[in-house]
Formats: C-alpha cells, structure tokens, sequence
C-alpha cells in the first residue's frame, strides 16, 4: 500500500522493477476497446469518462494500435483510369 493525493493504492512491483497500480489498467483496458473497434462512445460509457477525448488521448495507446492493419483493410480504389486521364488533361 501506497498513499497518493491522500488515497491508499495498492502498488505491485515485478522483479525487473516494473510497478502496476490498479489505474494503470484503465490504460490497458481503454487500448484494448479500441483494439476491438469498440466506437469511441461505447468506450467513453465503459469507462464512465465524461469527454470522449479523455478516452480516446488520455486511456488509448496509439503506439499499440494496428495502424497500418487499418489501412490495409481498405478497398483498393481504381486509381488507374483517373490518373491516366488527369495526366492526359494536364500534358494538353
């Protein structure tokens, strides 16, 4: 047991020295909504935050989230007619 702002918590520390508090699992379950593709207001109410940006700035790692996993599941777009036909325009 700790007190912090006047608040007993309870600290856990692992034998490389790592420390856990119970808050600290906000974090980990706010990235793991996000993860999930839980919408931003569904997470916002499971975690009784009052301002989506909390929720999503504040309990989201962006450093664990599949960025480049969301990019990739996008429609491939049919860029090829547009651009020839951009090119065609511009070189007139």
């Amino acid at each position: 047991m700790e007190k912090r702002g006047g608040k007993e918590i309870v600290i856990k520390t692992d034998d490389r020295g790592r420390t856990i508090d119970v808050h600290a699992l906000r974090h980990t379950f706010g990235t793991h909504l996000s993860k999930a593709g839980v919408p931003l207001r569904t997470a916002q109410a499971a975690m009784r935050h009052s301002d989506p940006s909390l929720t999503a700035n504040v309990y989201t790692d962006p450093k664990l989230l599949d960025v480049a996993g969301a990019v990739a599941s996008l429609p491939d777009l049919p860029l090829g007619g547009i651009a020839g036909s951009a090119v065609a325009v511009a070189a007139r």
